[in-house]
């Protein structure tokens, strides 16, 4: 058996941050193995599997609750409800209800019990499904790490560094265009000998 195409909806029941103990999915309308109406939902404790085996009338009924026709696709609306959180269960011996927001009231799906050999197959493809999408996830998490992981250059360092000279001549070495005073050099105009040397200001003359 091909294994459930888990994107059309999965969750784990009861929703909330408790331990999780049931399984809830859905296969799609258009499915190559067939079946029933195309669309059914399970729900399995890993050991048992129960199933709304929808007919084509009762799938149809069930749209119209959805304000769906006949020829949509109900699967994005139970996909929505998985991801909302907003599946609930309930479990009474050899029967099951499963509770979805429809409209303006909640939708109540009856569930059976599935027998035992189509039980065990359905369980085999869904453990393979889910084993699947975990190394696939985990392939996709190490391409992420990787990536993370590897250095990457600052566009602040692409290019060549300018710096701007050591305007302090005692750092700065022989041949580097740092030109120095000559004795008696004008500090004014440079290039030029001084005519007479600096006396400073005479306060005492008249």
């Amino acid at each position: 058996m091909v294994p459930p195409p888990l994107s059309s909806g999965l969750c784990t029941l009861p929703p909330g941050p408790g331990p999780p103990r049931f399984v809830c999915y859905c296969e799609g309308e258009g499915r190559e193995d067939g079946g029933p109406g195309g669309f059914n939902v399970y729900v399995t404790d890993a050991a048992e599997l129960w199933s709304t085996c929808f007919t084509a009338d009762s799938l149809a009924a069930l749209k119209a609750r959805f304000g769906l026709s006949a020829a949509e696709d109900i699967t994005p609306r139970f996909r929505a409800a998985c991801e909302q959180q907003a599946v609930t269960f309930t479990l009474q011996e050899d029967k099951a209800s499963l509770t979805l927001p429809g409209g303006p009231s909640a939708v109540d799906l009856n569930l059976s019990r599935v027998p035992g050999p189509e039980a065990a197959s359905r369980l085999q493809a869904l453990t393979l499904s889910l084993a699947e999408q975990v190394c696939i996830l985990k392939r996709q998490l190490a391409a992420v790490e990787v990536t993370a992981a590897s250095p990457r250059k600052s566009p602040c360092q692409v290019g060549p560094q300018l710096f701007l000279p050591d305007p302090d001549p005692q750092r700065v070495g022989p041949g580097l265009g740092v030109r120095r005073r000559c004795p008696g050099e004008s500090l004014i105009n440079p290039g030029f000998k001084s005519k007479k040397p600096a006396a400073g200001v005479d306060f005492e003359s008249p």
